[in-house]
């Protein structure tokens, strides 16, 4: 952007990067004591609020496009572990438990129901998933 000084775009650069007022600060070439103050200041300013919002949203883009393909293998990586009949049983249903939950299915932990007149039933179930 050409309607920031360059001090502001390296605190912005800066400032992506570590997310740290100060330390990005320090790094556009305020003083120790200052940089924190001027720092602050510099977020409040509308072109830098602008730009940093800007590449926000572009670098998060870019993150969620670069992670999309690694999702998929590791969806098929446990998909590969709950389906090997060779597989221990414990990492078996690791997997099938983390493939549900990623599908928003919880383990229920305990059911309630009034069965009759005669009292409340308590059921607990270690392995039944409700959506």
């Amino acid at each position: 952007m050409a309607d920031l000084s360059p001090k502001q775009l390296v605190f912005v650069q800066e400032y992506l990067r570590h997310n740290n007022i100060t330390a990005a600060a320090k790094a556009a070439g305020y003083s120790e004591k200052s940089a924190h103050v001027q720092g602050s200041r510099m977020l409040k300013n509308d072109k830098v609020k602008q730009y940093l919002n800007k590449n926000e949203q572009n670098l998060n883009r870019d993150l969620r496009e670069m992670f999309v393909a690694d999702a998929v293998k590791a969806y098929e990586v446990m998909k590969d572990i709950m389906n090997d009949p060779a597989a221990q049983h414990r990492d078996r249903l690791s997997a099938a438990k983390d493939l549900l939950d990623r599908a928003g299915y919880k383990a229920t932990d305990k059911i309630v129901a009034d069965v009759s007149s005669e009292g409340t039933v308590t059921v607990v179930f270690d392995a039944g998933m409700s959506p």
